[in-house]
């Protein structure tokens, strides 16, 4: 067991990320070791290692071992309710690194966002945007998540209630100086996130919220899980994503912006 001091101890320690294991909340690593699913080689411990502080600026920047409760204080929309997940318990230990390596609820608003993602690794440090990063995240450390403000954002999801379970579907919209971003999540069991271009284009180019939302099913491949299945999700997903573009047309309303 590693407890580096410091970021730049834990890149070090980390390196190519062969035959390491990372430690930092614990949620997801914890439960695998005691139930005898993961048996880690070398274990690399986030505790100390300074890697859980947060810039509040124009541009937020958040440590990958932030927590989710921490990251819910100063986030904007819809990041902030991505973060507010249901799980007391686990959302003041999940880190916001963990989170995002897993395909787990802040992907979607972070890819509406347009965040970019600091990592180590394998070929050293590395700036990429979101998407990027979690289509090929393994071997990497995430040191930190920058994450520019929107002018409005809204976050809905679908799960299932009482349950410790990631959600069937999620959706996050953002108003950005570009336009409406709109990105979905849940597909399938740690599916990442994607972004749902059919759907900004069509808003872009004037069509009502209800008619650009049924375009989302020409951005997704939703897959049969034991949370749902694909059918189901290609027919809940246009209802969630017309009732997200709805909430965020309210906001703009609110705040004279249309």
């Amino acid at each position: 067991m590693v407890v580096p001091s410091s970021a730049t101890a834990a890149i070090a320690a980390f390196g190519d990320g062969a035959g390491i294991t990372v430690l930092a909340g614990g949620t997801v690593v914890t439960p695998l070791v005691t139930h005898g699913a993961l048996w880690p080689h070398r274990v690399l411990v986030l505790r100390a290692a300074g890697l859980d502080g947060i810039e509040d600026g124009a541009t937020l920047v958040v440590g990958g071992a932030a927590t989710l409760a921490a990251l819910a204080e100063v986030a904007p929309e819809p990041l902030a309710g991505a973060a507010r997940i249901p799980d007391y318990e686990i959302r003041g230990q999940a880190t916001v690194g963990g989170n995002v390596m897993i395909g787990g609820d802040l992907q979607p608003a972070l890819v509406a966002l347009g965040a970019r993602v600091r990592s180590a690794g394998a070929g050293g440090l590395r700036v990429d945007p979101v998407e990027d990063f979690i289509a090929a995240p393994w071997g990497r450390l995430v040191l930190s998540l920058e994450v520019p403000r929107p002018q409005a954002g809204a976050f809905l999801q679908q799960r299932r209630r009482h349950s410790h379970t990631h959600p069937v579907l999620s959706v996050a919209v953002a108003r950005r100086a570009d336009g409406v971003h709109v990105a979905v999540g849940g597909l399938a069991e740690r599916a990442p996130a994607v972004a749902c271009p059919s759907v900004e284009r069509a808003l872009a180019a004037g069509a009502p919220v209800r008619e650009a939302a049924e375009r989302v099913v020409e951005d997704v491949q939703p897959q049969d899980d034991s949370l749902a299945s694909a059918w189901y999700r290609r027919r809940a997903l246009p209802v969630l994503v017309a009732r997200a573009l709805e909430r965020l047309e309210q906001l703009d309303a609110a705040e004279g912006r249309r």
